[in-house]
């Protein structure tokens, strides 16, 4: 059973790797990376099976739960934003609102069939404080972040709050983590100690991963 829910969840992932790339173009513009001539299929091809493997991670991890459909949402979406920043340097609001949404769904279906309720409460409650804290640092120093880092923040945490302390902190410890050592090899490699970099895909990789690990 746990074999053939891994393939059908590879499959549907190989699918809707290629829709990933399409809504991040669709919402911010065609991917640089994208125009060579030939780089289109290889992008779509390496990113359906990037996808293909995370659902099938998701599969192995949560099973047939509901929490298997807020990781492969949170994984396509992730994706997209991913895609976006790396490209344009900017997390699109509609975007992470559509992560927050998708994944507030499959907890509030997981609530309502495992009565567990008081986690997505938990969840809720550690988003709305994390989106808050983070506003708050865009409005102190809003040339170091933006809009679209802060409603991350947020959305964020109410994926990893479902997971507990436990898993907010671990979640949180490793996205700010991963978040530093790329700031650290980009202040390297440009010679300058104060340099801008798309944060975003280090702390949606360092967030899902530690899903995985915990």
């Amino acid at each position: 059973m746990t074999s053939h829910l891994g393939w059908l969840a590879y499959a549907a992932g190989f699918i809707v790797g290629s829709l990933s790339v399409m809504v991040s173009e669709r919402t911010a513009g065609e991917l640089q990376l994208l125009r060579p001539a030939g780089a289109r299929p290889v992008a779509y091809g390496a990113v359906s099976v990037i996808v293909g493997l995370l659902y099938l991670l998701g599969a192995l991890r949560f099973g047939t739960t509901p929490l298997l459909l807020a990781w492969c949402w949170a994984c396509s979406l992730g994706l997209s934003l991913i895609l976006t920043d790396l490209a344009f340097r900017r997390l699109p609001f509609s975007l992470v609102a559509a992560l927050a949404i998708g994944c507030f769904a499959a907890f509030l279906t997981a609530a309502i069939i495992d009565g567990q309720g008081s986690r997505l409460v938990f969840a809720c409650e550690v988003a709305a404080a994390m989106f808050t804290v983070a506003a708050l640092l865009q409005f102190a120093l809003p040339e170091h972040t933006g809009g679209g880092d802060t409603a991350l923040y947020g959305a964020l945490a109410l994926y990893l709050g479902w997971f507990s302390w436990t898993g907010l902190l671990q979640g949180f410890l490793l996205a700010s983590g991963l978040t530093a050592v790329v700031a650290l090899v980009v202040a390297v490699r440009s010679g300058r100690a104060r340099v801008r970099f798309p944060a975003g895909p280090s702390l949606i990789v360092g967030a899902l991963a530690s899903v995985l690990i915990r």
